[in-house]
């Protein structure tokens, strides 16, 4: 492989973004708690954690602990049973260095 070729295998990380969502949660729809917490586990960026207050079903809806660090993946919303929890892209970030993880010295 020619150098051009490798160098175009890596991205620019001077002008690489990253989504940035915001998190609708149907409190009142929800089934959180012991039977469900499927949004919880499944986001990769740890932006839920398991409510405190009961909704009016009795369950424990999650709540939002760090939305500036939802990707808009989906996977909450894809794993919800219930259709109680939402993404929207509301914008772009750009990345930082301590998001960059540094490539292993030959």
């Amino acid at each position: 492989m020619n150098e051009e070729t490798l160098r175009s295998r890596y991205w620019n990380l001077d002008q690489c973004t990253i989504p940035v969502g915001k998190v609708t949660i149907l409190t009142d729809f929800c089934k959180g708690g012991d039977d469900c917490d499927d949004c919880i586990r499944f986001c990769p960026e740890h932006v839920l954690e398991r409510g405190t207050e009961k909704n009016e079903r009795g369950f424990y809806p999650p709540v939002l602990v760090e939305d500036a660090k939802c990707t808009v993946c989906g996977r909450c919303q894809l794993y919800c049973s219930e259709n109680a929890i939402f993404v929207n892209k509301v914008g772009e970030r750009m990345v930082s260095d301590d998001e960059v993880v540094p490539r292993e010295e030959k």
